[in-house]
């Protein structure tokens, strides 16, 4: 099973995962405090840089205790954080894990989710040993849909009215990918 000790630094053509830290507070803030990015999260935005320090120690704790990771996104070009992706809800004896990620609007649409995305893949498999990963979605976010497709996750269902935020019940569409047919796409 992977330990994160030494965090694991991953490298794209274009860009550099590497671990977050609680320097990059106004950063995460920034990302996580923009309400396009968070539209289809179920919760609010960040309201405040307290709110952006619990999340790094959240985070940091996953890490740390080798239950969870989550990398910050750089771009090589400048080293600017522009958005993070990790594994989080992982089930060890089950060999799965729920990947989640955001990404600055600036940056949409310019496949930098996506060779991320191939990356953390490449690492949970290899690395972390999982056979399963697991993306839960709401189902209006067509531009997520569209990175899962292209990384060759399969929607294999909805779940109806799941989740309930902003005074209303909402559904979450599952999507999954399985070893094998990553090592395929």
């Amino acid at each position: 099973m992977a330990s994160f000790d030494p965090f694991p630094v991953l490298t794209t053509p274009r860009l550099t995962l590497r671990s977050i830290e609680p320097s990059d507070v106004e950063r995460i803030f920034r990302i996580q405090s923009d309400p396009e990015v968070t539209r289809y999260f179920g919760r609010g935005p960040d309201g405040s840089i307290a709110d952006s320090e619990r999340r790094i120690a959240a985070i940091l704790a996953g890490v740390r205790e080798n239950t969870s990771i989550r990398w910050g996104i750089t771009l090589k070009e400048n080293g600017e954080l522009v958005g993070t992706g990790g594994f989080w809800r992982w089930n060890k004896p089950h060999r799965w894990a729920e990947i989640g990620y955001e990404l600055l609007p600036a940056l949409w649409n310019r496949g930098i989710m996506t060779e991320a995305l191939r990356a953390v893949l490449r690492f949970g498999f290899e690395s972390m040993e999982l056979h399963r990963v697991e993306a839960h979605i709401d189902p209006e976010n067509r531009a997520s849909a569209r990175v899962l497709e292209r990384l060759g996750f399969v929607r294999e269902g909805q779940h109806r009215q799941n989740w309930y935020y902003d005074g209303r019940f909402t559904d979450t569409a599952v999507y999954g990918l399985l070893r094998d047919e990553a090592a395929a796409t």
